[in-house]
C-alpha cells in the first residue's frame, strides 16, 4: 500500500509561481554558486563551443518557425490515432516540435456543455470559489466539478495520453508503464473577452532551480552539461520518474511527472484570443536555457538566468532572446480540440484576449504511471475525500 505523505502546503493560486504576477523572487543560496562549478566542465570552452553550435542551429530554425507561424505546430485528427499511437509519418515532427494539436478529441457540443455546466456551477458557488485575479477570476481554483471529472476520464482523452506516452522511452529497469495514464486534477480557465490580466510570460514549469539542483533531475540533461547537446534526448524518461521537481514546496509547485502538459478547448479560440504560445523546438531551446547559467560569462555569478526558488523557470529577453523571438501562437482551436506540450517546453499566454467571446479551456496533462505519480494519486484521493 502506498504511504500518503503530508498534504500540508501553502495555499495559493496560479500566480504563486510567477514573479510577474506577484510571487516573491527570493535570493539564491550561496551554495548554488559552487554547484555551478561542480556541474560545468572544467574546460569552459566545451560549453562555449556547444552554446555557439546551438545558437547557429537555433537561428537556422528560427526563420522556418517565423515563416510558418502557428501552422508549424503538428496537428492530427483524433480518429487517426490507430492503436493509441500517432501516425508514423508524424512522430519525428511531433518529437522535434515538442507539441501537438489533436483535433476532435471530444464532440464539439460535449465540450461546449462542459463550459456551460461549469459556469452554472461557479454561479451557484460563487462565494466558495477563488481564482486569479482575485477580484475578477479568469483562472479558477476549481478541480472537482462534474465536467472536469468527465473530461479527464473520457476514453478519447485516455487514448490520446497513451499515444503521447508512446513518444517516450526508458531503460528496461525503469519503473514506468507507458501503456497506462493516470488522472491529474488541474484548474480551468474562462478568460473573458478583452481580458489582459491573465498574461503569462515565457516560462517552463516542473520546477526551475531543481533541474540543476536535484541530482536525479540533473541526470536528464547530462549530454547538455557535457557539451554534447546534439545527443540529448528530450523523451528519455529513465531519470524523470524519480526527479524531485518541487524541492521548495511552493504553493503552485508540481511534484508530478507530467510528460506533456495540456489543455482542452471548451470554446472557439483564435490566435490573438488569449491563447497559448510555444517555442516549437524542444531540443535546442532546452539546451539553450540549461547551458546559459554555466557559460564562462555567468559561471562566477550566483545567477541561474531566470531560475528562482519555488518559481517557474523564466525565459527572459536578456538571457534568452532567441527563444523569445521564436515563439508562435497556437492555430485556431475549436471546442473539443486539445493541445499538448513537452514538460520542458517554453510557453506563454498571449497578453490579451482580443476576441469578442471568452477563451476557455480545461487544463489536463498526460501523466504516465510511475512511482512518483502513483504516490501523488494517493494524495489526490485523500484531497478529494476531504473536499479539498
Amino acid at each position: 500500500m502506498i504511504k500518503v505523505a503530508s498534504m500540508v502546503k501553502p495555499k495559493g493560486n496560479i500566480s504563486s509561481v510567477f514573479g510577474h504576477l506577484g510571487a516573491k523572487e527570493n535570493t539564491l543560496d550561496p551554495s548554488l554558486l559552487s554547484l555551478k562549478k561542480e556541474i560545468a566542465p572544467k574546460d569552459p570552452s566545451i560549453l562555449d563551443d556547444a552554446y555557439s553550435r546551438v545558437v547557429t542551429s537555433f537561428e537556422a530554425e528560427k526563420s522556418v518557425i517565423l515563416e510558418k507561424g502557428p501552422s508549424i505546430i503538428p496537428q492530427v485528427e483524433f480518429k487517426d490515432l490507430a492503436d493509441a499511437k500517432f501516425p508514423k509519418h508524424m512522430v519525428d515532427e511531433i518529437r522535434k516540435r515538442g507539441c501537438v494539436v489533436v483535433r476532435n478529441v471530444y464532440d464539439q457540443e460535449e465540450a461546449r456543455s462542459y463550459k456551460n455546466d461549469i459556469e452554472s456551477y461557479i454561479k451557484q458557488n460563487k462565494e466558495a470559489i477563488t481564482g486569479f485575479p482575485e477580484q475578477n477570476p479568469q483562472v479558477f481554483e476549481l478541480y472537482w466539478s462534474r465536467p472536469q471529472v468527465k473530461a479527464r476520464s473520457h476514453k478519447n482523452f485516455t487514448k490520446v495520453t497513451v499515444a503521447l506516452n508512446h513518444l517516450w522511452h526508458a531503460t528496461d529497469d525503469t519503473i514506468i508503464d507507458l501503456s497506462k495514464n493516470l488522472v491529474y486534477c488541474d484548474r480551468l480557465r474562462i478568460r473573458s473577452a478583452g481580458d489582459a490580466s491573465f498574461a503569462l510570460q515565457e516560462h517552463i514549469d516542473s520546477g526551475s532551480l531543481e533541474r540543476w539542483q536535484d541530482p536525479t533531475y540533473r541526470k536528464c540533461y547530462t549530454d547538455i552539461f557535457n557539451g554534447n547537446w546534439e545527443n540529448y534526448d528530450p523523451y528519455e524518461a529513465t531519470h524523470r520518474v524519480n526527479a524531485k521537481m518541487d524541492l521548495y514546496g511552493s504553493a503552485g509547485g508540481c511534484s508530478v511527472f507530467r510528460n506533456f502538459q495540456g489543455w482542452v478547448a471548451m470554446s472557439h479560440i483564435t490566435p490573438g484570443g488569449g491563447t497559448l504560445r510555444v517555442c516549437p523546438l524542444i531540443k535546442e531551446s532546452t539546451a539553450y536555457f540549461m547551458m546559459k547559467p554555466l557559460l564562462r560569462e555567468n559561471l562566477d555569478k550566483n545567477d541561474y538566468c531566470g531560475a528562482f526558488p519555488g518559481l517557474s523557470q523564466y525565459i527572459t529577453a536578456t538571457d534568452h532572446p532567441l527563444i523569445r523571438d521564436s515563439m508562435v501562437s497556437l492555430p485556431e482551436m475549436r471546442p473539443g480540440d486539445a493541445i499538448f506540450w513537452h514538460c520542458d517546453q517554453v510557453h506563454s499566454v498571449e497578453h490579451k484576449n482580443e476576441m469578442s467571446t471568452d477563451s476557455s479551456v480545461l487544463y489536463i496533462p498526460s501523466v504516465p504511471m510511475c512511482s512518483i505519480n502513483s504516490e501523488y494519486l494517493a494524495k489526490q484521493k485523500e484531497a478529494f475525500l476531504e473536499g479539498l
